[in-house]
């Protein structure tokens, strides 16, 4: 299997795993197959709704009406991959199933713009059987479909020990206080690397990689003072969210 090494801002290389054609096929597979069966449930339903309304019912207005419900019940298979990898972090159901995730070729979570490029051209990829996305996958080197050439990203196997967190968010207690005040120097994509970092050393139980990213934070932040480096790699993002908020 083909795998990525991306260098981080921290001069420390992080390694992917990309999903090969098959996995990404029988992923997008079960979600054509999610669509589809939506599909045929709101057709359904339409049916019988129709089946109980008079012809009398059938007027002008009445017609429109129900053009305009049915374009609504249409709308989420058309926003389903958007969406999803929109609020699943980069995976929907069948990513999920397959065990893959869209990351940004800089290995953190991909921006709203990445996602949409993606999306909007989803549209040629899947274009005669998704021959243009199997030949784009089959010619690239990363594995990527032209929607993820376009957007800059790749699609990655989850089930690795350097798998992409899923968020960088730290829940509070109210009495917290802020240790290293001038964290806010560093920015949400190396909190992200941090926190990918930091699960990747406790799944490896490897901390030399938590103890390499401490020492470049520490040089970068000017800290002089000592802490176990899975600690300080937590502190930081514990604060980082603490003065994210407060600033905003």
């Amino acid at each position: 299997m083909d795998k990525i090494k991306i260098p981080t801002s921290f001069n420390i290389e992080l390694e992917f795993e990309l999903a090969d054609v098959m996995r990404r096929f029988f992923g997008w597979f079960i979600d054509f197959a999610i669509q589809i069966a939506y599909l045929m449930i709101v057709s359904q339903l339409l049916e019988t709704y129709l089946a109980s309304n008079s012809s009398a019912d059938n007027s002008l207005p009445f017609m429109y009406n129900l053009t305009s419900v049915e374009l609504l019940l249409y709308v989420p298979v058309l926003l389903y991959h958007l969406m999803s990898e929109l609020l699943m972090n980069g995976q929907s159901i069948g990513k999920k199933i397959a065990g893959t995730r869209v990351i940004s070729e800089s290995g953190s979570r991909p921006s709203v713009y990445q996602f949409l490029l993606r999306w909007l051209i989803r549209p040629f990829d899947v274009f005669f059987f998704l021959l243009p996305a199997l030949i784009a996958m089959l010619v690239s080197k990363k594995t990527q479909r032209l929607g993820d050439l376009a957007a800059g990203t790749l699609v990655i196997k989850t089930r690795v020990s350097s798998s992409i967190s899923n968020t960088v968010f730290f829940e509070l207690e109210e009495s917290y206080q802020p240790r290293y005040i001038n964290v806010l120097k560093l920015s949400d994509r190396d909190m992200n690397i941090i926190k990918t970092i930091l699960d990747t050393s406790r799944k490896q139980s490897n901390y030399s990689l938590a103890e390499r990213t401490s020492d470049k934070i520490r040089t970068a932040l000017n800290i002089t003072e000592y802490q176990h480096p899975v600690e300080f790699l937590e502190t930081i993002l514990k604060d980082y969210n603490y003065l994210s908020i407060q600033r905003s």
